[in-house]
């Protein structure tokens, strides 16, 4: 029998499996590995690139100059040998594939490539450096994105190549479906991405000082916030602590500015799955992951942010039903095989379409095809 196909993940320095999967046993992290890349491992021969030890001084030396490139040389240099085993490589962000372009230079193996905050940087990039990205981008074989919006900028930006929308899916929360049990009714937020609109959201909480508001988020913008006294602000979380908050929301409200890459996603899914009321700022594709399922309001319209929230919190926005991440395929599951798809597709198998739709995927394709 041919051996498998061998599939090397990289992913950022911060995300080494050794330390997640510490992060993980301590109750930090509801993924075994970072978004659940192991799921995969049933079908292909897979290792993570690893996070070299390294002193203080060289670590400042490293994220300097991937803040000045926009993706981490330094790391990815260290794991060439590793990515250069591999049959497959899939990433996570920019950050990891522009500088696998850049120290692979297009030579070796087969790079799945996901773009998340590059889109929303290109516009404010000269022409030099839109032609040195554009130059690596062209060395991958296929770049996906999380956003319809990304899709059309990716393709329009730099076109000739192969890009494709792929939604994202994670891990879910059990169920709470039970009335919040909470008392004045809470409203929680939960997140760190940059996107998050903190200051909109605290806005809010002070024309609703009745309400109780709980944020979760770690991020440098919501520290910087002064939140009003009815408002909660912790910055971590334990998978138990989260379930609780969860059960005690009388909704979920995810604001965030306009974007390009459909930041929010992982609360919306989140939310869905614990049958939460949901609001949510209609901002760079995230109306396909919610449906019908939320309450949209417009990025930055304090007004329809706080009129959304009280009618939630009097019952008029429906919660959905526990299964609605599932239906629309968001969950962890999804997401991997879709990741298993493509790859499938890089190896010579035919296109699966279902790769960008956002309803479950089901691998109808037995083992035994992914081996060489």
């Amino acid at each position: 029998m041919s051996a498998r196909a061998r599939v090397v993940v990289a992913l950022s320095y911060e995300q080494d499996p050794a330390r997640w999967r510490e992060r993980h046993e301590r109750g930090e992290v509801l993924d075994a590995t970072p978004y659940g890349y192991e799921r995969a491992m049933d079908r292909f021969d897979m290792e993570w690139t690893r996070s070299h030890p390294e002193a203080a001084a060289v670590a400042r030396v490293r994220r300097a100059l991937a803040g000045r490139l926009g993706f981490d040389l330094v790391h990815v240099w260290r794991n060439r040998a590793l990515l250069r085993s591999a049959d497959v490589i899939w990433t996570h962000t920019e950050r990891e594939h522009l500088a696998i372009a850049a120290v692979l230079r297009g030579r070796g193996p087969l790079v799945l490539a996901q773009s998340v905050w590059l889109w929303d940087a290109w516009p404010q990039w000269g022409a030099s450096r839109r032609r040195r990205v554009a130059r690596l981008l062209r060395r991958h074989a296929v770049e996906v994105v999380h956003s319809r919006v990304n899709l059309a900028d990716a393709r329009r930006a730099v076109p000739r190549r192969r890009v494709e929308l792929v939604p994202f899916g994670s891990a879910t929360l059990p169920s709470v479906r039970e009335d919040a049990s909470a008392h004045p009714p809470l409203v929680l937020a939960v997140g760190n991405d940059v996107d998050r609109d903190w200051p909109l959201l605290a806005a809010a909480a002070e024309q609703l000082p009745e309400r109780r508001f709980r944020v979760i988020s770690g991020s440098r913008s919501a520290r910087a916030v002064r939140w009003p006294q009815n408002v909660e602000h912790a910055t971590t979380a334990t998978r138990e602590s989260l379930v609780a908050s969860m059960r005690d929301a009388a909704c979920v409200v995810v604001p965030v500015r306009q974007n390009r890459h459909a930041s929010g996603t992982t609360s919306c899914i989140e939310a869905l799955g614990a049958g939460r009321p949901l609001v949510v700022s209609d901002a760079g594709g995230l109306g396909d992951y919610v449906g019908r399922a939320a309450r949209l309001v417009e990025p930055g319209d304090r007004e329809a942010l706080v009129g959304a929230i009280a009618e939630a919190l009097s019952g008029s926005v429906a919660p959905p039903d526990a299964s609605t991440a599932a239906a629309r395929g968001l969950t962890q599951a999804d997401y991997v095989e879709r990741y298993v798809l493509i790859t499938r597709w890089l190896l010579g198998h035919p296109w699966d379409a279902s790769v960008s739709r956002f309803a479950p995927v089901r691998d109808i394709t037995p083992p035994a095809a992914a081996e060489r």
